[in-house]
Protein backbone atom coordinates (compact mmCIF):
# COMPACT_ATOMS: atom_id res chain seq x y z
CA UNK A 1 0.00 0.00 0.00
CA UNK A 2 1.15 3.66 -0.81
CA UNK A 3 -0.19 7.02 -0.12
CA UNK A 4 -0.46 10.11 -2.11
CA UNK A 5 -0.80 13.40 -0.33
CA UNK A 6 -1.54 16.59 -1.68
CA UNK A 7 -2.97 19.99 0.00
CA UNK A 8 -5.19 22.44 -1.48
CA UNK A 9 -7.68 25.55 -0.72
CA UNK A 10 -10.97 24.82 -1.92
CA UNK A 11 -12.97 21.71 -0.21
CA UNK A 12 -16.16 22.02 -2.49
CA UNK A 13 -13.91 20.47 -5.66
CA UNK A 14 -11.90 18.19 -3.61
CA UNK A 15 -14.99 16.62 -2.44
CA UNK A 16 -16.73 16.48 -5.66
CA UNK A 17 -14.00 14.54 -7.04
CA UNK A 18 -14.56 12.42 -4.19
CA UNK A 19 -17.89 11.98 -4.92
CA UNK A 20 -17.14 11.22 -8.55
CA UNK A 21 -18.23 14.43 -9.64
CA UNK A 22 -16.62 16.66 -12.03
CA UNK A 23 -18.47 19.09 -14.47
CA UNK A 24 -18.26 18.20 -18.23
CA UNK A 25 -16.95 14.92 -17.31
CA UNK A 26 -18.60 11.28 -17.21
CA UNK A 27 -19.35 10.69 -13.42
CA UNK A 28 -16.84 8.39 -11.59
CA UNK A 29 -18.29 5.19 -10.01
CA UNK A 30 -17.60 6.32 -6.05
CA UNK A 31 -19.45 5.19 -3.13
CA UNK A 32 -18.76 7.11 0.18
CA UNK A 33 -17.64 4.75 3.19
CA UNK A 34 -17.51 6.87 6.08
CA UNK A 35 -17.10 10.45 7.54
CA UNK A 36 -16.72 12.17 10.92
CA UNK A 37 -17.85 15.39 12.51
CA UNK A 38 -20.18 16.20 9.30
CA UNK A 39 -24.12 16.26 9.38
CA UNK A 40 -24.59 16.12 5.53
CA UNK A 41 -23.34 13.47 3.03
CA UNK A 42 -23.38 15.28 -0.34
CA UNK A 43 -20.22 16.73 -1.21
CA UNK A 44 -21.70 20.58 -1.34
CA UNK A 45 -22.96 20.59 2.23
CA UNK A 46 -19.53 18.33 3.69
CA UNK A 47 -17.67 21.16 2.02
CA UNK A 48 -19.44 24.09 3.69
CA UNK A 49 -19.48 22.66 7.32
CA UNK A 50 -15.55 22.10 6.56
CA UNK A 51 -15.36 25.82 5.40
CA UNK A 52 -17.51 27.08 8.21
CA UNK A 53 -14.73 25.57 10.79
CA UNK A 54 -11.59 26.74 8.48
CA UNK A 55 -12.90 30.49 8.21
CA UNK A 56 -12.06 30.53 12.28
CA UNK A 57 -8.11 29.87 11.54
CA UNK A 58 -5.36 31.70 9.75
CA UNK A 59 -4.54 28.32 7.76
CA UNK A 60 -4.28 28.73 3.79
CA UNK A 61 -4.23 25.46 2.68
CA UNK A 62 -6.86 23.62 4.78
CA UNK A 63 -7.62 20.75 2.57
CA UNK A 64 -5.59 17.40 2.95
CA UNK A 65 -6.14 14.61 0.64
CA UNK A 66 -4.35 11.56 0.51
CA UNK A 67 -5.19 8.71 -1.95
CA UNK A 68 -4.29 5.28 -0.52
CA UNK A 69 -3.66 2.62 -3.23
CA UNK A 70 -2.81 -1.11 -2.74
CA UNK A 71 -1.43 -3.55 -5.36
CA UNK A 72 -3.27 -4.45 -8.78
CA UNK A 73 -5.19 -7.89 -7.85
CA UNK A 74 -4.62 -7.68 -4.09
CA UNK A 75 -8.11 -7.86 -2.63
CA UNK A 76 -8.97 -5.77 0.08
CA UNK A 77 -12.32 -6.32 1.76
CA UNK A 78 -14.51 -2.98 3.04
CA UNK A 79 -13.98 -4.26 6.35
CA UNK A 80 -10.26 -3.09 5.77
CA UNK A 81 -10.60 0.01 3.69
CA UNK A 82 -12.38 1.52 6.57
CA UNK A 83 -9.74 0.06 9.28
CA UNK A 84 -6.96 1.58 7.07
CA UNK A 85 -8.45 4.77 6.39
CA UNK A 86 -9.44 5.01 10.22
CA UNK A 87 -5.70 4.57 11.10
CA UNK A 88 -3.94 6.58 8.72
CA UNK A 89 -6.01 9.28 10.08
CA UNK A 90 -4.98 8.73 13.57
CA UNK A 91 -1.39 7.71 13.19
CA UNK A 92 -1.02 10.75 10.80
CA UNK A 93 -2.23 13.20 13.33
CA UNK A 94 -5.81 13.75 11.98
CA UNK A 95 -7.43 12.17 15.18
CA UNK A 96 -11.33 11.44 13.75
CA UNK A 97 -12.63 12.79 17.02
CA UNK A 98 -11.09 16.07 16.47
CA UNK A 99 -11.18 16.78 12.51
CA UNK A 100 -13.90 16.50 10.21
CA UNK A 101 -12.66 13.72 7.44
CA UNK A 102 -14.68 12.16 4.96
CA UNK A 103 -13.82 8.98 3.18
CA UNK A 104 -14.70 8.28 -0.98
CA UNK A 105 -13.65 4.52 -2.88
CA UNK A 106 -13.65 4.62 -6.57
CA UNK A 107 -14.26 1.78 -8.78
CA UNK A 108 -12.62 3.82 -12.00
CA UNK A 109 -8.94 1.36 -11.67
CA UNK A 110 -8.42 -2.01 -11.35
CA UNK A 111 -6.35 -1.62 -8.25
CA UNK A 112 -8.39 -1.02 -5.37
CA UNK A 113 -8.04 3.28 -3.71
CA UNK A 114 -9.63 5.21 -1.80
CA UNK A 115 -9.62 8.93 -1.02
CA UNK A 116 -9.58 10.73 2.27
CA UNK A 117 -10.35 13.96 2.71
CA UNK A 118 -9.37 16.30 6.08
CA UNK A 119 -10.29 19.30 7.57
CA UNK A 120 -6.56 20.78 8.45
CA UNK A 121 -8.19 22.65 10.96
CA UNK A 122 -9.50 20.88 13.91
CA UNK A 123 -13.26 21.50 15.44
CA UNK A 124 -11.96 22.55 18.74
CA UNK A 125 -9.86 25.47 17.19
CA UNK A 126 -6.22 23.66 17.89
CA UNK A 127 -3.12 24.07 15.90
CA UNK A 128 -3.67 23.04 11.72
CA UNK A 129 -2.88 19.35 10.64
CA UNK A 130 1.68 19.58 10.23
CA UNK A 131 1.71 18.86 6.91
CA UNK A 132 6.24 18.84 7.30
CA UNK A 133 7.76 15.61 6.04
CA UNK A 134 4.99 14.31 4.49
CA UNK A 135 5.96 11.55 2.20
CA UNK A 136 8.31 10.20 4.99
CA UNK A 137 5.52 10.04 6.79
CA UNK A 138 3.22 8.66 4.52
CA UNK A 139 6.20 5.19 3.67
CA UNK A 140 6.27 4.54 7.38
CA UNK A 141 3.00 5.12 8.17
CA UNK A 142 1.43 2.62 5.43
CA UNK A 143 4.16 -0.09 6.60
CA UNK A 144 2.43 -0.07 9.48
CA UNK A 145 -0.77 -0.15 8.37
CA UNK A 146 -0.33 -3.23 5.91
CA UNK A 147 1.56 -5.03 8.94
CA UNK A 148 -1.42 -4.31 10.82
CA UNK A 149 -4.10 -5.36 8.96
CA UNK A 150 -1.73 -9.02 7.63
CA UNK A 151 -1.31 -8.26 4.33
CA UNK A 152 2.59 -8.06 4.82
CA UNK A 153 4.42 -11.41 3.77
CA UNK A 154 6.39 -13.79 5.70
CA UNK A 155 10.20 -13.78 5.47
CA UNK A 156 11.84 -16.21 3.74
CA UNK A 157 13.97 -18.79 5.73
CA UNK A 158 17.60 -17.42 5.06
CA UNK A 159 21.06 -19.55 5.00
CA UNK A 160 24.01 -17.75 7.00
CA UNK A 161 27.73 -18.94 7.00
CA UNK A 162 28.38 -16.86 10.12
CA UNK A 163 27.54 -20.00 12.27
CA UNK A 164 28.66 -22.82 12.67
CA UNK A 165 25.05 -24.44 12.72
CA UNK A 166 23.43 -22.73 9.21
CA UNK A 167 20.48 -24.42 10.13
CA UNK A 168 20.20 -23.42 13.76
CA UNK A 169 21.26 -20.30 12.32
CA UNK A 170 18.24 -20.34 9.87
CA UNK A 171 15.82 -20.99 12.38
CA UNK A 172 17.10 -18.08 14.69
CA UNK A 173 16.70 -15.29 12.03
CA UNK A 174 13.17 -16.91 10.98
CA UNK A 175 11.64 -17.05 14.73
CA UNK A 176 13.52 -13.32 15.07
CA UNK A 177 11.65 -12.00 12.44
CA UNK A 178 8.30 -13.76 12.85
CA UNK A 179 8.18 -12.70 16.30
CA UNK A 180 9.15 -8.98 15.59
CA UNK A 181 6.27 -9.45 12.55
CA UNK A 182 3.61 -10.29 14.97
CA UNK A 183 4.69 -7.77 17.44
CA UNK A 184 3.68 -4.98 15.60
CA UNK A 185 0.08 -6.22 15.41
CA UNK A 186 -1.53 -4.24 17.83
CA UNK A 187 -4.89 -6.21 17.72
CA UNK A 188 -2.04 -9.07 19.59
CA UNK A 189 -2.70 -7.89 23.45
CA UNK A 190 -1.97 -11.28 25.30
CA UNK A 191 0.46 -13.84 25.14
CA UNK A 192 -2.38 -16.20 24.07
CA UNK A 193 -3.07 -14.34 21.17
CA UNK A 194 0.77 -14.10 20.54
CA UNK A 195 1.19 -18.00 21.05
CA UNK A 196 -1.73 -18.66 18.17
CA UNK A 197 -0.18 -16.45 15.51
CA UNK A 198 2.79 -18.02 15.95
CA UNK A 199 1.86 -21.30 15.70
CA UNK A 200 -0.12 -20.55 12.43
CA UNK A 201 3.27 -19.39 11.04
CA UNK A 202 5.01 -22.52 12.35
CA UNK A 203 6.59 -21.51 15.50
CA UNK A 204 5.40 -22.94 18.60
CA UNK A 205 6.31 -21.02 22.20
CA UNK A 206 6.05 -21.55 25.98
CA UNK A 207 5.86 -18.47 28.61
CA UNK A 208 6.77 -18.89 31.94
CA UNK A 209 5.26 -16.46 34.46
CA UNK A 210 6.24 -15.01 38.11
CA UNK A 211 3.39 -15.36 40.97
CA UNK A 212 2.05 -11.90 40.02
CA UNK A 213 1.51 -12.84 36.11
CA UNK A 214 4.34 -10.90 34.68
CA UNK A 215 6.63 -12.51 31.96
CA UNK A 216 9.59 -14.09 33.22
CA UNK A 217 10.90 -16.82 30.13
CA UNK A 218 10.24 -17.84 26.78
CA UNK A 219 10.96 -20.40 24.36
CA UNK A 220 10.54 -20.99 20.80
CA UNK A 221 10.94 -23.73 18.06
CA UNK A 222 10.68 -24.26 14.70
CA UNK A 223 11.03 -27.18 12.51
CA UNK A 224 12.21 -29.49 15.86
CA UNK A 225 14.76 -26.62 16.49
CA UNK A 226 14.12 -25.03 19.69
CA UNK A 227 15.66 -21.14 20.60
CA UNK A 228 15.26 -19.10 23.91
CA UNK A 229 13.88 -15.48 23.71
CA UNK A 230 17.45 -14.30 24.25
CA UNK A 231 19.16 -15.84 21.30
CA UNK A 232 16.76 -13.92 18.89
CA UNK A 233 16.69 -11.08 20.33
CA UNK A 234 13.08 -11.58 22.07
CA UNK A 235 13.22 -10.76 26.35
CA UNK A 236 10.39 -12.43 28.11
CA UNK A 237 10.07 -8.63 30.11
CA UNK A 238 10.41 -7.23 26.17
CA UNK A 239 7.81 -9.29 24.94
CA UNK A 240 5.04 -8.10 27.67
CA UNK A 241 6.41 -4.55 27.38
CA UNK A 242 5.03 -4.41 23.97
CA UNK A 243 1.89 -6.92 24.98
CA UNK A 244 0.81 -3.99 27.12
CA UNK A 245 2.04 -0.71 24.53
CA UNK A 246 -0.33 -3.21 21.90
CA UNK A 247 -3.54 -2.79 24.55
CA UNK A 248 -2.87 0.61 24.64
CA UNK A 249 -2.64 1.11 21.11
CA UNK A 250 -5.76 -0.61 20.23
CA UNK A 251 -7.64 1.35 22.84
CA UNK A 252 -6.08 4.68 20.95
CA UNK A 253 -7.55 2.91 17.54
CA UNK A 254 -10.77 1.52 18.71
CA UNK A 255 -11.58 5.73 19.86
CA UNK A 256 -10.52 6.68 16.32
CA UNK A 257 -12.60 4.07 14.54
CA UNK A 258 -16.10 4.60 16.56
CA UNK A 259 -15.39 8.49 16.46
CA UNK A 260 -15.46 8.05 12.53
CA UNK A 261 -18.16 6.00 11.54
CA UNK A 262 -19.89 6.21 15.02
CA UNK A 263 -21.38 10.06 13.27
CA UNK A 264 -21.89 8.62 9.82
CA UNK A 265 -24.18 6.01 10.93
CA UNK A 266 -26.38 7.95 13.33
CA UNK A 267 -27.10 9.97 10.63
CA UNK A 268 -28.06 6.67 8.66
CA UNK A 269 -29.98 6.25 11.21
CA UNK A 270 -31.69 9.65 11.59
CA UNK A 271 -32.23 9.54 8.02
CA UNK A 272 -34.39 6.03 8.04
CA UNK A 273 -36.37 7.87 11.28
CA UNK A 274 -36.67 11.23 9.19
CA UNK A 275 -37.97 8.77 6.05
CA UNK A 276 -40.51 6.89 8.41
CA UNK A 277 -41.49 10.09 10.85
CA UNK A 278 -42.74 11.63 6.94
CA UNK A 279 -44.54 8.54 5.21
CA UNK A 280 -46.58 8.58 8.77
CA UNK A 281 -47.32 12.12 8.78
CA UNK A 282 -48.66 11.56 4.87
CA UNK A 283 -50.57 8.67 5.79
CA UNK A 284 -52.10 10.43 8.38
CA UNK A 285 -53.19 13.72 6.66
CA UNK A 286 -54.66 11.69 3.90
CA UNK A 287 -56.46 9.72 6.13
CA UNK A 288 -57.90 13.15 7.65
CA UNK A 289 -59.15 14.14 4.47
CA UNK A 290 -61.52 11.26 3.90
CA UNK A 291 -65.05 11.99 4.65
CA UNK A 292 -66.25 9.21 7.53
CA UNK A 293 -68.22 6.98 6.71
CA UNK A 294 -71.90 6.92 8.26
CA UNK A 295 -72.68 4.54 10.64
CA UNK A 296 -75.53 2.02 9.20
CA UNK A 297 -78.62 1.57 11.69
CA UNK A 298 -78.63 -2.11 13.42
CA UNK A 299 -81.97 -3.81 12.20
CA UNK A 300 -83.33 -4.60 16.28
CA UNK A 301 -82.46 -0.69 17.03
CA UNK A 302 -85.05 0.14 13.67
CA UNK A 303 -87.95 -2.31 14.92
CA UNK A 304 -87.55 -1.00 18.58
CA UNK A 305 -87.75 2.84 17.78
CA UNK A 306 -91.23 1.49 15.20
CA UNK A 307 -92.78 -0.52 17.89
CA UNK A 308 -92.17 2.37 20.59
CA UNK A 309 -95.61 4.81 20.87
CA UNK A 310 -95.32 8.48 21.10
CA UNK A 311 -96.34 10.01 23.96
CA UNK A 312 -98.75 12.99 23.87
CA UNK A 313 -102.29 14.48 25.30
CA UNK A 314 -104.42 11.56 23.77
CA UNK A 315 -106.03 14.10 22.12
Amino acid sequence: MIAKTTTGKSFGPALEYGAGLKEGKENKPSQLLGASNLVARDPQGMAAEMIAVADSSRCQRPVWHTSLNWPKGETVEKQQLLRAASEYCRRMGADPTRHQVAIYQHHDRPHTHIHIYINRVPIDGGPALDTSHNYARNVKVCQAITEQLGTRKLPEQRQSLNDHNPHKQSTREYVQETIKTTLTNPQITTVEQLSEQLRLKGVESQFKHDSKGGLVGCSFRYEQTAVKGTEVGHKAKQIGQQLTLNQQEQNQSQSAWNALFAGYTAATEKDRWNELLTGYQQTKGEEMKQPKPQQEKRPEIEEKQQKTPKRGLGL
